[in-house]
């Protein structure tokens, strides 16, 4: 009869797990208490540190358990450990606190990136300083990997469970919880049960009483045998024709084919790394074919993939994701040369090489941020050395835009003022931090997006802005009140609002030209169709990042209109409106 584990067992075994790691057991209970501190936040500077705490808190966990499983493999004292992962601590929690203020996508690419070396570094950390032994590797890794697992199932079970005792109580004794317990209960679960349950499981690389010794599970053997590697075949026959119609046609290779490769091999190798311990068993004749042929396989697919994102680098230059597409490529490109010349490889080379490849990546004038934003820096300067011969053509203007929107969302537009000979400096001055079309309209082009077409629709016209930020907050310091229209739905404020101890009432009424505003007895027309009609900026489709305003004064009232959208046909010159929405800001005057 199976026995459940008594309480004591449990609170012996969490002991145990504390004092093997004391630092990690820390880490996360900080972790939990900032998830739970930024949940209830508002103030945008603290949540901004406890955004950047939880990064720094889930970064050092992994790492603190990397340089605990090297110690403890060599067996040095404690404090040398302690003090070696403070040490390392101390650098990532400098480099996550660099971050701007509101992490950027490069930022959260870079700690996405760290965040998978730390995780391969734990791999082998505790192999580091000892007689590698390849069966010892593989069960480590594999006991991990099944933790891994098995936490996750208990921390699902447990936190539904729980949920779902704490719904029965509410509803059965009408009992009321406070509103984000379900949330803080996930963070608890998921940050310590899950973490420490997990800890507790990582086994020691070097202890005689207990060691590693090979146990292959069935399960596994099957999954990879009738599941993975049939699918891998699959994808390598639909590369290889695929290759072999590129050889033939002499067509070039379609941009995403260099992903599908990249999957594909990835994929590969985990299934080599899975079968590896049982590849050369009798029986095994499925597995041992491809443990033996797969990187040999991979190296007519290396030429495809090389060609595909060099082709794209060629034309557009490097970026983040085209950079690790090429990382990756190189990276592959030794694995598969160590593997057909080495007699006897080792598979900890796999995951030591994409660690260093990873760290490579992040900082120095080899990282991805250095190089991408070098290269488009460079596209951008010759652009504008062109310009001054030539008139771009559409294409063109459509590659600068797509380079000014890359400077611009990664490292701002001050980036560009060494280029534009004071063209921005007057714009910058004025708008700390324009949009893209801004920025082309000030070099004198016109903005290009992705989606604009060469032969554009002369029958119809639509314009969109779109607020980056859906929290947006303004200063409409000089107005009294803030409100939206829409063309199909009329507004109707009865004595709604009170300004120095006077109500109004705001109504507005749908007209052939836009609107009539109605404020009391007061009537004001919204001309908006003359608008529209006399401002070019609504004839470029969907100008989605460039704000459109139009100014009223009247001897009682100031109006600034916002525009948001606004559609409609194009007969000739002329436009007719049929659908808007416009947000107005009322001023009364005294």
């Amino acid at each position: 009869m199976a026995k459940f584990p008594s309480f004591q067992s449990v609170l012996q075994a969490s002991q145990k797990t504390i004092f093997r790691f004391p630092l990690e057991t820390t880490l996360t209970v900080l972790g939990t208490v900032f998830a739970i501190l930024l949940s209830e936040e508002r103030n945008a500077t603290m949540e901004n540190f406890y955004t950047k705490s939880i990064m720094c808190c889930s970064l050092c966990l992994v790492l603190f358990l990397s340089v605990s499983l090297y110690f403890s493999a060599t067996q040095k004292n404690s404090w040398i450990r302690f003090l070696t992962s403070l040490l390392l601590g101390g650098l990532v929690t400098a480099f996550i606190f660099s971050f701007s203020k509101k992490i950027t996508d490069v930022e959260a690419l870079q700690f996405l990136v760290l965040n998978i070396a730390l995780h391969l570094l734990v791999s082998f950390s505790g192999f580091i300083s000892k007689i590698y032994n390849q069966e010892e590797f593989w069960e480590f890794n594999k006991r991990v990997f099944l933790r891994i697992l098995t936490a996750g199932l208990y921390s699902v079970v447990l936190y539904s469970g729980l949920s779902l005792a704490i719904l029965a109580v509410h509803h059965l004794f009408n009992v009321d919880f406070y509103g984000r317990i379900y949330l803080h209960l996930f963070f608890i679960i998921a940050g310590i049960f899950n973490t420490v349950f997990f800890l507790s499981g990582v086994p020691e690389t070097n202890n005689e009483s207990s060691p590693l010794i090979l146990k292959y599970p069935k399960g596994l053997k099957n999954f990879t045998q009738y599941v993975l590697l049939p699918l891998i075949s699959i994808y390598l026959v639909i590369l290889i024709c695929y290759e072999t119609k590129i050889l033939v046609t002499l067509s070039l290779p379609v941009g995403w084919v260099s992903n599908l490769v990249l999957v594909f091999a990835i994929f590969g190798i985990l299934s080599f790394l899975l079968v590896h311990p049982i590849a050369e068993e009798t029986g095994n004749l499925w597995m041992r074919t491809f443990n033996r042929w797969f990187y040999y396989l991979l190296v007519p697919l290396l030429g495809l993939l090389f060609w595909a994102i060099l082709y794209r680098v060629h034309l557009y230059g490097f970026t983040h994701e085209r950079y690790y597409v090429l990382a990756l490529s190189i990276w592959l490109t030794i694995v598969v040369a160590y593997f057909i010349i080495k007699k006897e490889p080792k598979i900890k080379f796999i995951p030591i090489t994409m660690c260093i490849t990873a760290l490579l990546t992040i900082l120095g004038p080899q990282s991805a941020d250095s190089i991408s934003k070098n290269s488009q820096l460079s596209r951008f300067e010759s652009y504008l050395q062109k310009i001054e011969k030539e008139k771009l053509t559409f294409e063109q203007e459509q590659d600068l835009s797509s380079i000014v929107d890359f400077l611009e969302e990664n490292y701002g537009s001050e980036v560009l003022l060494p280029f534009t000979k004071d063209k921005l400096t007057a714009l910058i001055k004025k708008d700390k931090n324009p949009n893209s079309s801004q920025i082309m309209e000030a070099l004198g082009l016109d903005y290009r997006s992705t989606y604009d077409q060469k032969e554009k629709n002369n029958k119809e016209y639509f314009y969109n802005f779109y607020e980056n930020n859906n929290q947006n907050i303004e200063n409409i310091q000089g107005y009294d009140v803030s409100f939206s229209i829409l063309n199909n739905e009329d507004l109707e404020c009865n004595e709604c609002v009170k300004i120095d101890n006077k109500s109004y009432s705001i109504i507005s009424t749908k007209k052939e030209y836009g609107v009539d505003l109605q404020i009391n007895q007061d009537i004001v027309p919204l001309k908006i169709v003359d608008f529209v009609n006399e401002t070019p900026a609504f004839d470029k489709n969907e100008n989605w990042n460039q704000k459109i305003t139009q100014k009223i004064e009247t001897p009682k009232y100031t109006i600034l209109i916002y525009y948001i959208n606004v559609s409609g046909d194009r007969k000739g010159n002329k436009k007719t409106v049929n659908q808007f929405q416009i947000k107005v800001l009322l001023g009364i005057k005294n």
